[in-house]
């Protein structure tokens, strides 16, 4: 069983405009036993965890995954995430991670931060190639659109359908986010099954 808690809350602080902003995240977090959030533009985050049921451990990256020369929209899935430490509001000391109730407060760290639970036993996936470029619409996506360069990710289903999701990894763990306009082409690994689709900002996706 994933790690949950009963609150995950996040405030976002922008010091010089005396900004704020609270993310409760306890519902992503409790669904998947992980969650994490882009700094972009805040100076800190103050991370708030209520009765969580194992150790949350921190982490962060600058790396979107993103293909170098490719312009934005693209789905970012950061990767390549190392231990970070946080600064426990309780007692000012440094830490890793948390097991019980607390504040932790992160100052200067990578572009996102990841709250990671406990590592739960792999889902069965199935790989799949999606295009690295997007499309303006389904036909082109469909035709050339794996042939024009692709990267490996991966479903829970051999069958894509509008409630499927597509990973950046085979544990499933890490979803693909888009823009919900653009159109990539996909194609089950070592099969003739092609799709056009869109990629919404939550993940889900939608098949022409």
């Amino acid at each position: 069983m994933a790690t949950s808690a009963s609150k995950l809350l996040i405030r976002l602080q922008k010091f010089s405009s005396k900004v704020s902003n609270m993310i409760d995240a306890t519902e992503s977090f409790n669904s998947v036993g992980y969650y994490y959030q882009d700094l972009s533009g805040w100076d800190s985050a103050v991370v708030q965890v209520v009765s969580p049921t194992d150790a949350i451990n921190f982490y962060t990256t600058n790396d979107d995954n993103s293909v170098t020369g490719q312009l934005l929209p693209a789905p970012e899935v950061p990767n390549n995430w190392k231990g970070v430490t946080g600064v426990n509001l309780l007692d000012k000391s440094d830490v890793s991670g948390i097991a019980t109730d607390g504040l932790v407060e992160f100052g200067i760290i990578g572009k996102y931060l990841l709250l990671q639970g406990a590592v739960v036993a792999d889902a069965k996936s199935f790989a799949y190639n999606l295009s690295k470029n997007t499309y303006n619409d389904a036909t082109e996506a469909y035709n050339i659109g794996v042939l024009q360069g692709n990267k490996i990710v991966y479903a829970s289903t051999n069958t894509l359908n509008s409630s499927s999701i597509l990973y950046a990894d085979s544990k499933l763990t890490q979803p693909i986010y888009g823009d919900g306009t653009s159109w990539y082409g996909v194609q089950l690994l070592n099969n003739g099954v092609k799709y056009a689709i869109t990629i919404d900002g939550t993940g889900a996706i939608v098949i022409d």
